[in-house]
């Protein structure tokens, strides 16, 4: 590999980190450098051969730009789970078909028995919109059926639908009608699994054992894994369903599939997914499609976190309180630290996709409408800043990221790091101004040699401070930077501590660090290993979990956590133990958000 290669690999190595649940949310090209270097996340990853790659089905460069340039949308997660204020399906449906495993909360007698209560009396499609449009957002993607295969539209290839309910009217066409109304651009999200369809099968239980990590099922000895005998008419219902979908409402500019790679635990052929997104494509020219049909698709999709840079398209699934749909608990996240998340992925050249629910009555939370309408009053006024822009020319870090469109650059400081911000200048570009776009304060910057130094303003903006840049030239670049360190990803948060343990420290080859209280501990970095470390965490001093182990002299090891079917970074612990007969002398950095 050339230097310069090696330099573009570290660059994109954590180009999109994520932590998801049931897909792969990145797809490449085999050797392509966003693979990461940490194998541990493999699962998150589906690399595809040139050859397959260039015989699938993608949108245009045309077809694309508006949803590049938009950056910002409305993810409405909105079922039967709403019955009990709970994210859809994963903790709903007791019985969950393979590959998935696990149950959810509910008998399957008790919340097939839900849509015989829902009335959605409050239920306003335009009002919904609106939302929408004051708070900033450029699109709107709906579940239409999410895993518990309640329809919510009014499909003529299932009972199990909105229009037999006391509801009884069509939710998707009047939310449809509404954002057609609007000339708000409009998709679907539809999950391939269904874990109520009699037919749904992707695999024959019969062939295979489950196990506990990606893809969770592995043959049986002598067997080959093989969908099941029905499963080929829930391919069928499945075309029929969807064509429904893309010909019943309209213009849909975006169809939002979730059942992709995951390390093997879907394929494209249990979908036939080469032909499904070509029958779709056809039916709605210019459509953008995700990558979760096991085919690369149009854009990639990681969730609940924001990513380093890449070319290819992306989006960040985001929730507004930590709960895809309604739920009070928890609170809504700060609305700093939502709009620096949405920054941070125009930073990174992708949009936020931002999810939330309404109650069981059809009304959304005044207090989680609030929150949107706040970021929407800060878009009005600074959208130049974000809306149409390009990922650059810096790299975005975790206290800054930038964002340039023609001759104009965008600077979000998050976070000063001292009294002033240098960057390298641009090659054959000349800076011709500079000021703060969201403050009143004059900018103190200067330009020597190589470098220009922006000073700290005396009151930053508390959200984040804008800088507004005027070039010479149109900027036509992005300035790499290298990426060395798993924890440079933005969804690991900031260094906690740093704990510095010596050879006398080991007890018989162990030991044990106490945080003093819980924290939400996304990783370690382990400087000045030898032997075999083995890493384990606890909440409560008594119950432990192997975390991970390397026989590195210096090594990353992330901790995650699994909710609602997802993969996220993060576990809520009090102690982590470390395990070396080696006794080495180390250098303990922990992460935390």
């Amino acid at each position: 590999m050339s230097p310069t290669n090696k330099i573009k690999r570290l660059l994109f190595i954590l180009i999109a980190f994520i932590y998801t649940g049931a897909s792969a949310q990145w797809s490449v090209l085999k050797d392509d450098e966003r693979i990461p270097l940490n194998k541990s996340e493999f699962y998150l990853y589906q690399s595809f051969t040139p050859q397959q790659w260039n015989a699938s089905n993608f949108a245009t460069t045309r077809d694309m730009q508006w949803f590049n340039s938009a950056r910002y949308g409305m993810f409405i997660h909105f079922g039967l789970s709403a019955h009990e204020s709970k994210d859809l399906s994963w903790p709903i449906v007791y019985t969950r078909k393979a590959p998935d495993q696990g149950h959810g909360g509910y008998p399957d007698d008790v919340w097939t028995k839900w849509p015989e209560q829902f009335k959605l009396e409050k239920f306003n499609a335009e009002e919904w919109v609106k939302i929408a449009q004051d708070a900033g957002q450029k699109y709107i993607v709906v579940i239409a059926k999410h895993h518990d295969g309640f329809h919510m539209w009014d499909t003529k290839y299932s009972d199990f639908k909105i229009t037999n309910t006391p509801f009884g009217r069509d939710y998707i066409k009047e939310i449809a009608d509404a954002c057609h109304k609007a000339k708000m651009p409009f998709g679907f999200y539809y999950s391939q699994r269904d874990w109520y369809h009699p037919d749904y099968a992707p695999i024959d239980t019969n062939t295979i054992k489950q196990i506990p990590d990606p893809p969770y099922y592995q043959a049986l000895p002598g067997k080959k894994v093989k969908p099941g005998p029905s499963h080929q008419k829930y391919i069928d219902y499945q075309y029929n369903a969807i064509r429904e979908l893309c010909t019943k409402y309209g213009k849909i500019d975006i169809f939002w599939f979730d059942a992709v790679y995951w390390g093997g635990m879907f394929t494209a052929d249990m979908w036939d997914s080469e032909n499904l997104t070509r029958m779709i494509r056809r039916l709605q020219p210019g459509i953008v499609i995700n990558n979760r049909a096991s085919i690369p698709g149009d854009f990639d999709t990681p969730e609940q976190r924001i990513g380093m840079y890449q070319k290819r398209p992306w989006e960040s699934a985001m929730t507004l309180n930590g709960s895809w749909a309604y739920s009070p608990q928890p609170k809504v996240r700060p609305v700093k630290s939502l709009l620096q998340e949405m920054l941070s992925a125009a930073s990174g050249n992708g949009n936020v996709l931002l999810s939330w629910g309404a109650h069981w009555n059809g009304e959304f939370d005044s207090t989680q409408k609030d929150s949107l309408l706040t970021i929407g009053n800060w878009l009005k006024k600074y959208g130049e800043a974000y809306y149409g822009t390009n990922g650059g020319p810096w790299m975005p870090t975790k206290n800054y990221g930038s964002v340039y469109s023609k001759n104009k650059i965008y600077i979000y400081v998050y976070n000063w790091n001292g009294d002033k911000l240098s960057l390298p200048k641009i090659p054959g570009n000349e800076l011709l101004s500079a000021s703060f776009l969201n403050i009143s304060e004059k900018l103190n910057y200067q330009k020597s040699g190589s470098i220009i130094t922006f000073h700290k303003p005396q009151n930053p903006d508390k959200l984040v401070t804008v800088i507004a840049l005027t070039m010479a030239k149109t900027i036509n670049n992005v300035i790499e930077t290298k990426t060395l360190s798993l924890f440079d990803d933005p969804a690991y948060g900031q260094k906690l501590k740093v704990v510095e343990l010596g050879n006398s420290d080991w007890k018989q080859g162990n030991i044990t660090i106490d945080l003093y209280a819980v924290k939400k501990i996304t990783g370690l970095d382990v400087t000045g290993n030898s032997g075999t470390l083995v890493v384990s965490s606890s909440k409560d001093g008594k119950n432990w979990q192997k975390e991970g182990s390397s026989s590195k002299s210096k090594s990353s090891i992330s901790l995650t956590s699994f909710l609602a079917g997802v993969y996220i970074p993060g576990k809520e612990i009090r102690y982590i133990k470390l395990t070396n007969q080696h006794k080495p002398n180390l250098i303990i950095s922990l992460y935390s958000k």
